[in-house]
């Protein structure tokens, strides 16, 4: 298996697990993680597949009403503006205003996808699974400054990583974190937002 599928699927991992602990605050039983789902864009007549996403559905209903749709890139280097950007138009294609959509990879970002996810609305973390080797460029502290989370999420030197995995994230609505809590609870608000408005 191929270092972008197992990524793949430690993410999906991931996402099962916070949703089953409840951290994504929302009851398990009205959503699921799905690898490689498939949704339809009217512009091109066709599915586009995507890596990862939570389908939140209402209670008793098989139709998710809220996608949250990840795009996992495990490269050897900083992401590109180009796969952001690319990123963008198909969540476009498959329904804006009932998806939201998040980039994840373990080295980073270069400042033009940074700037367009931004811009966009689309979250980037930079997760980092445990027992993965990276490049540390001090002991770190509690106090995250939003320069250091920056940095932290377009380089792959890694300023104060703690033992075990580590997230650095801008959520769709434009903040920066290390908390893995904090990035997961605003996505879920404005999903909460949207679906009282239907």
């Amino acid at each position: 298996m191929g270092k972008g599928k197992t990524y793949e699927l430690d993410v999906a991992s991931l996402l099962q697990q916070l949703l089953d602990q409840g951290e994504l605050g929302i009851h398990p039983e009205q959503a699921r993680i799905q690898h490689k789902p498939a949704y339809y864009s009217r512009d091109r007549m066709k599915d586009i597949l995507f890596d990862v996403s939570i389908e939140v559905c209402r209670r008793g209903a098989s139709t998710p009403f809220w996608i949250w749709i990840w795009e996992c890139k495990n490269y050897s280097h900083t992401i590109p503006v180009d796969d952001v950007e690319e990123f963008h138009a198909k969540l476009n294609q498959v329904g804006a205003d009932r998806t939201k959509g998040t980039m994840i990879t373990p080295i980073g970002f270069d400042e033009g996808a940074y700037e367009f996810a931004r811009s966009k609305g689309i979250g980037l973390w930079r997760w980092i699974p445990k027992d993965t080797p990276v490049i540390r460029l001090d002991t770190g502290s509690e106090l995250w400054s939003q320069e250091s989370i920056l940095y932290g999420l377009m380089t792959e030197i890694t300023p104060g990583l703690p033992d075990g995995e580590f997230i650095y994230g801008l959520t769709t609505n434009g903040q920066l974190t290390t908390k893995r809590s904090e990035l997961i609870s605003l996505e879920f608000m404005d999903a909460q937002s949207n679906a009282s408005l239907q």
